[in-house]
């Protein structure tokens, strides 16, 4: 299993010094290989270059060199699958009218992988490139290797480390490595869940209670309208100097960084409190709709913002390695007809649905009995699994008045 663990630093100059450069190298490196692949047939090569060609012909680029080697690769390597999705939206249609990756305009974040990296008691060691270390001398940094001081990777083997140029501050994310640990054996206690807009986490846990977490709206609408506010203050200024293209503001590239760790503190908070509730009550198995290509040909009026911005693959993932983390399955269920049919219906599916029993939003009528609209769903998420399996379905209890769960 791999795992990633995230630690924010103030870089020193001499840190800052080297990891700018090679951040800007990195940027060179990705605009000359990309100047390649867009213009090949003008430069007289007799194929498309791919990632293997170009890491041998580069070798001894300027900017490559100014890399350590693996971390060059990684350059190409990320180009290379910026192409290949490119051609697959070509051949698919996938996007109307896709364009390939673009040139960068800024430096990138550079990536460490295991021969460029030694942990030492304390700290980290990263290996600068003979070249780069020659230039920084005449800049009088006289370094061999650049340390990162922290001891908040002590306790793992990192595998693989990255350098986020976030503002002032920088952000290192390490990757390591876990083993696997074994799922444990499905004792029948199921826990289904529901993801919205609103209602983030609707959860039917099949003893017959259901708790709801949401926040994601109040994480994200502060900053969208301050985001929005600066960004038309900046907009304007520099439209009226003449600027065609205006840029992001620093006040505006901040409040998206502030966001962007709102939002990743939400989900892991989220996703922790459904895997402690898991192992808290004993439950082996956890299904969740599955949410591919919802956003396809989805309107929502207003809540379109929010339905796009919401991090669907980012949730699963993290969902995902927190359950494994304590043995539980986690089990991808289609959707369909999940939030239309009556928890009382023989089935889930396309004949059973009755659209017009969700009267509201939230609110979900079948006769005289009122349930909760999203625990419906969840509970119907549940049922589409049983069914799939051949298994009986839990009595219907708790649908109507969930918790409501802060994190």
């Amino acid at each position: 299993m791999l795992l990633s663990r995230k630690a924010v630093f103030l870089p020193t100059q001499e840190q800052e010094k080297i990891l700018e450069h090679m951040g800007y190298a990195a940027y060179k490196l990705w605009n000359v290989a990309n100047y390649e692949k867009r213009n090949y047939k003008e430069l007289g090569m007799e194929r498309f270059p791919d990632w293997y060609d170009q890491k041998k012909r580069l070798k001894e680029n300027f900017f490559y060199r100014n890399l350590p080697s693996q971390t060059a690769q990684d350059v190409l390597q990320q180009l290379q699958e910026g192409w290949k999705s490119y051609f697959t939206l070509l051949r698919t249609n996938g996007v109307k009218n896709p364009g390939p990756p673009r040139f960068k305009k800024e430096k990138m974040d550079i990536t460490f992988l295991k021969d460029a990296i030694r942990q030492e008691p304390g700290r980290i060691r990263l290996s600068i490139p003979k070249q780069l270390k020659s230039y920084l001398k005449s800049l009088g940094v006289d370094a061999n290797y650049l340390y990162l001081k922290t001891k908040r990777f002590s306790d793992i083997h990192i595998k693989e480390l990255q350098i986020k140029f976030t503002g002032k501050k920088y952000t290192a994310v390490a990757v390591y490595e876990m083993e696997n640990i074994p799922l444990e054996v499905d004792n029948g206690h199921y826990l289904s869940i529901d993801i919205g807009i609103r209602n983030n986490f609707t959860c039917y846990d099949s003893a017959g209670k259901t708790f709801i977490i949401k926040g994601f709206l109040n994480a994200t609408h502060y900053y969208d309208k301050k985001i929005a506010h600066y960004q038309g203050i900046s907009d304007a200024q520099q439209v009226a100097k003449g600027i065609e293209y205006p840029k992001k503001s620093k006040k505006v590239l901040s409040l998206y960084n502030k966001k962007k760790n709102k939002v990743d503190d939400y989900i892991h908070k989220a996703t922790r409190y459904v895997a402690d509730y898991c192992q808290k009550m004993d439950i082996h198995t956890v299904v969740i709709g599955d949410m591919k290509g919802i956003r396809e040909g989805s309107s929502l009026g207003r809540m379109n913002q929010q339905l796009h911005a919401l991090p669907y693959a980012e949730i699963i993932q993290k969902l995902e390695y927190k359950l494994a983390y304590n043995g539980v399955r986690l089990i991808r269920q289609k959707e369909s007809y999940s939030s239309q049919c009556s928890p009382a219906s023989e089935k889930v599916g396309a004949k059973y649905a009755q659209k017009a029993k969700r009267r509201q939003r939230g609110l979900y009528v079948d006769g005289v009995v009122i349930y909760n609209a999203d625990c419906v769903g969840a509970y119907n998420i549940l049922r589409l699994y049983l069914q799939k399996k051949g298994m009986s379905f839990p009595e219907i209890r708790g649908l109507s008045a969930p918790l409501k769960v802060s994190v």
